[in-house]
């Protein structure tokens, strides 16, 4: 996980330079354990200076205010050089401390999704294609870690599944239609299968899909008869689907 000025407010920027040395480049904040990345010794701490021997972009406009799109095209463009990479053997340049160094990568497939938290008193969560979004609003209304790894799993499978394409097909309308018709079946039926998809990652996982679908019942999600113009099922329907998910798991 990298951390890039862009992402802080211009008052924070100051002390992040200090301590992180992040003006020189995306900071390295966590590292998976047993990970590609701990493999070739890449440590929290580390600063990312040139991925397969291109040099990152440089930070811009570090005096402006913060920006939600230019932090999303900073992360976006050193993802691309990741993914431009593919599975092949690569290199990643660091600054640690005051020396440079290269960290040899093998790369391994894995979900194409990075989840991140937005400031925001709407109870929501979202997915473009290849990030995750939920905000603190509707992180305020979560009990448990199950139902966070609902929302979470969710949204990582709409990704998976590459949902946001089928979205912006011209099969899907867009206003007050949107939930009619031929539309409406598209996408109650990405939802049905991201619902499936993410019920069976969190048993993958260690999770408690039917607890975690407990969350439904606390967003106004009910039994609310308007199936015709909603975009999922009722939250009773998605409960139901992911006790069948379960029951059918086959025991361990």
């Amino acid at each position: 996980m990298l951390q890039h000025l862009s992402q802080f407010e211009l008052a924070d920027r100051p002390g992040m330079i200090t301590s992180h040395s992040l003006d020189r480049g995306p900071g390295v904040v966590v590292v998976v354990p047993d990970s590609p990345a701990a493999a070739a010794g890449i440590r929290p701490g580390d600063i990312v200076t040139a991925i397969d021997g291109r040099a990152l972009p440089p930070e811009t406009a570090l005096s402006a205010s913060f920006d939600a799109s230019r932090a999303h095209a900073r992360a976006d463009s050193v993802q691309d050089l990741l993914e431009n990479t593919g599975t092949r053997r690569f290199t990643i340049t660091l600054l640690r401390k005051d020396s440079i160094l290269v960290a040899d990568v093998i790369p391994l497939p894995a979900c194409p999704s990075h989840a991140h938290l937005a400031r925001s008193n709407q109870r929501n969560a979202y997915a473009d294609g290849r990030h995750v979004f939920l905000t603190t609003g509707l992180l305020s209304r979560l009990d448990n870690d199950n139902e966070l790894a609902f929302v979470i799993a969710h949204e990582m499978a709409h990704n998976i599944l590459r949902h946001a394409t089928i979205m912006r097909g011209g099969d899907v309308k867009h206003g007050l239609g949107r939930t009619l018709g031929r539309s409406g079946r598209i996408i109650r039926e990405t939802e049905r299968t991201a619902d499936a998809l993410g019920g069976a990652m969190m048993l993958d996982a260690g999770f408690d899909p039917v607890r975690g679908a407990a969350i439904l019942q606390h967003l106004g999600g009910g039994d609310l008869g308007l199936d015709l113009f909603a975009a999922h099922d009722s939250a009773g329907k998605r409960i139901a689907a992911m006790r069948a998910l379960v029951s059918a798991r086959p025991p361990r």
